[in-house]
């Protein structure tokens, strides 16, 4: 048994002890507050509230905060109600109850009665806060999330500074998957930095009925699905356009998406980048003045002047209607404006990746190199839809197999690749680098894990998006120095037990391949070669096929040439799903310098659809809101004059 399982079982029971001890002292038999859901019921009738509170005790994060507040009644109920020990009951619960229960003396009075005495200010603001702490975190898992648009990736749709409403009940809202999270907090604390939540628990996910079915265009926000060292429901909140649903069969060729053989046009606002030169200061920051006043991201589209060549290396990302309105004035020098399209065929342009062409992770598994502007052709995998595993599409899927579906398809073909790799770790000495060479070891020491999971230390450094932040904001020697240390401590462990399994694993499917303590890797590969087979353990057990067990989904950024999405680290699953984007109640330009300043007063209180953003209906809201409280006002007087009347 894990320690932090046993911890849990011994909290578990120290509350249950002081609840039983309590009872007693109510003339409510011990034993009762060990039998589930009877034990709350009593516990409720003890502090006078309603039955129905029961339901709320099932819902993650609402029952912790409604927890609390049932420990401190029930310490009010039998005359404590000192503040400090309310709140060492509320933390130390398992603890500090029996503590109470067996050294002061206890009589059951019950809740204090606020029916015939004024409420003091300190308990109508702690109430209330207590309840609405309750009914947003309610109305935060089930219904409606406030977002934040933090990147430019999908401009000019959705911009840098908006303020989103996510609809959870549109695709179906999730019970969550890690229980013991602070309220309105989603996997950090502000400021601190630190996990706002504990993974002891993880409860099996759960989704309501939708309302709806993810369509091909939909603006969804989703969890990043490759943040391995986060809970599935902890993972950062991404925002894209899914161009993709399970069953197409997707590709981009020269920068056209083609879905199911047809053409997909970008959206109206949908941007590509651009590339030009400019030979003089003026023309430059006539451009920038022109970038400011056409709304552009100006931390974008800039220039940057070499000193060699006396010339300004500039980019710019826009629609066609930006485009147009930029050639007119005449900025590029002649014949330097070129799109912003990557051809692997142009060996003066870097050709990333395979499958998932991760600009800081290239990985060439796959013999066709692919870009953001050439890829595919795809298949997008579907609940129950079987596949043959060939030595193709294993390279496609492997992650969909391992990471979303834990079913572990490993190929003997990619044990065999792998081990000479592992093995070379081993001896390993690191020096200081760079920070995408670090990234590139523990990325490659991440893939070659087949049967043991890299530690939590190291997946952070196999996270690209993660690291870079880290080595831009933090001393690079002391973030070099972190990862010899984490390094050296998987080499001495997790590193040993890999190998241990891959050997094991290889001489029980093939004795003949393993001699001296050591795996012929080349004589298998060679037999394998020959036989033109593909043999894959799934489960542990030899499979030619493998069924998908739920829907996936291809995510893209309207800002095509700027955009970090499913191009770059594959599909979607269906339970990192989190709702859809309907409504921008606020929007502040982030390149203006102050907030009145930066407010977009045309994108106030506007719609979220596929088609893009509608008009503001900031003055529809207002004029509806103010008349909504003058009938409520009107409807309160109303009731009183009526009390009043009835009372004579």
């Amino acid at each position: 048994m894990e320690s932090t399982t046993l911890l849990l079982i011994l909290m578990w029971l120290g509350i249950r002890i002081g609840l039983g001890l309590f009872f007693k002292k109510a003339e409510i038999k011990f034993w009762k507050a060990f039998v589930p859901i009877y034990s709350t019921l009593l516990w409720l009738k003890l502090i006078k509230k309603p039955k129905w509170w029961l339901i709320l005790t099932f819902i993650p994060v609402v029952n912790i905060v409604l927890g609390v507040g049932m420990i401190v009644e029930l310490m009010n109920s039998f005359g404590r109600r000192n503040v400090v020990e309310h709140v060492l009951a509320s933390v130390l619960g398992y603890i500090f109850l029996p503590y109470i229960a067996l050294t002061k003396e206890l009589n059951y009075t019950g809740p204090v009665d606020y029916t015939d005495k004024k409420k003091s200010r300190i308990r109508e603001w702690s109430e209330a806060i207590f309840f609405a702490v309750i009914a947003a975190s309610i109305i935060r898992t089930f219904t409606i999330e406030a977002f934040q648009i933090p990147t430019s990736s999908m401009e000019g749709t959705l911009l840098r500074g908006d303020f989103l409403f996510v609809s959870k009940v549109h695709y179906g809202a999730k019970t969550p998957k890690t229980p013991l999270s602070l309220p309105f907090m989603h996997h950090s604390m502000p400021v601190l930095g630190i996990p706002a939540y504990l993974d002891w628990i993880k409860l099996p996910s759960f989704r309501f009925p939708a309302f709806q079915d993810i369509k091909n265009n939909d603006i969804v926000v989703f969890n990043y699905p490759r943040e391995d060292y986060r809970p599935s429901d902890k993972r950062e909140h991404y925002i894209k356009r899914c161009v993709g649903i399970a069953g197409d069969t997707l590709q981009v060729d020269n920068g056209q998406l083609i879905v199911n053989g047809k053409n997909i046009p970008l959206v109206n606002e949908g941007q590509m980048s651009y590339n030009f030169q400019l030979n003089n200061p003026s023309t430059a920051k006539r451009y920038s003045r022109w970038v400011r006043k056409m709304n552009l991201n100006e931390e974008d589209c800039r220039c940057e002047y070499y000193q060699n060549y006396n010339i300004y290396g500039c980019q710019i990302f826009g629609n066609e209607k930006t485009l147009k309105n930029f050639k007119s004035l005449n900025f590029a020098s002649p014949g330097s404006l070129q799109e912003g399209q990557l051809n692997p065929k142009n060996f003066s342009q870097p050709a990333f990746g395979s499958v998932y062409p991760n600009y800081y992770s290239p990985k060439n598994q796959d013999s066709t190199k692919w870009t953001r502007d050439f890829y595919g052709p795809l298949w997008i995998p579907k609940e129950n839809s079987t596949i043959e595993l060939t030595i193709d599409n294993y390279n496609r899927y492997k992650r969909v197999f391992d990471a979303y579906e834990n079913s572990k398809v490993i190929s003997i073909n990619e044990i065999l690749n792998k081990y000479s790799f592992l093995k070379s770790l081993q001896n390993k000495k690191i020096n200081y680098q760079s920070w995408n060479e670090l990234h590139q070891i523990a990325y490659a020491a991440q893939d070659a894990h087949s049967f043991t999971s890299l530690p939590y230390e190291m997946s952070e450094w196999a996270d690209n998006y993660k690291m870079r932040g880290l080595w831009a904001n933090s001393p690079r020697s002391k973030a070099a120095d972190a990862f010899i240390k984490v390094f050296s401590q998987y080499q001495k462990t997790t590193l040993l037990e890999e190998i241990d399994s891959t050997e094991s694993k290889i001489k029980a499917y093939n004795s003949n391949w393993f001699s001296e303590n050591r795996i012929l890797v080349e004589v298998a590969l060679e037999e394998l070669k020959e036989s033109n087979i593909n043999p894959c353990f799934v489960k542990g057990k030899l499979s030619k096929t493998y069924t998908f067990k739920q829907d996936y989904y291809f995510m893209m950024g309207d800002n095509r040439h700027n955009s970090g999405d499913s191009r770059a680290w594959g599909f979607v699953p269906q339970d990192h799903i989190v709702g859809k984007a309907v409504f921008i109640w606020l929007s502040t330009d982030p390149d203006e310098g102050s907030f009145i300043k930066g407010l977009r007063w045309n994108r106030l209180c506007s719609f979220v659809s596929a088609k893009g953003v509608s008009n503001s209906y900031l003055w529809e809201f207002l004029i509806g809101g103010t008349l909504l409280y003058f009938a409520n006002k009107w409807w309160k007087k109303k009731k009183i004059k009526k009390k009043q009347l009835e009372s004579e």
